[in-house]
């Protein structure tokens, strides 16, 4: 059984898809920081495609993961880069700013 849980305050503040993806986003941030991996600019760092995300989360479209992450960036939320070892690789990486220095 798959089970999935957001903040409420974070639903109520940035809408239920966001606080979906903010309470995965922090689970993998989490885990990376106890574990001292994936650590760039100062931050640390989780990854995901697209493709990966509509698998992790089969109730969301391909938009509104997209429409999600890009609201999430736009207010200063989360970060984007590119962390990955190949230059063709554009597997997008994220942090929670403020969170996961």
């Amino acid at each position: 059984m798959k089970v999935h849980s957001f903040d409420i305050k974070d639903a109520e503040e940035f809408g239920v898809n966001c606080a979906i993806i903010l309470f995965y986003l922090r689970f993998w941030l989490q885990k990376n920081k106890a574990n001292q991996k994936n650590i760039h600019n100062g931050y640390y760092w989780t990854y995901n495609s697209i493709s990966a995300y509509l698998e992790l989360f089969p109730y969301l479209s391909r938009k509104s993961i997209n429409t999600a992450l890009s609201k999430l960036e736009n207010l200063g939320i989360i970060q984007t880069g590119f962390f990955n070892s190949s230059k063709y690789d554009r597997t997008k990486w994220y942090t929670i700013i403020d969170e996961f220095k």
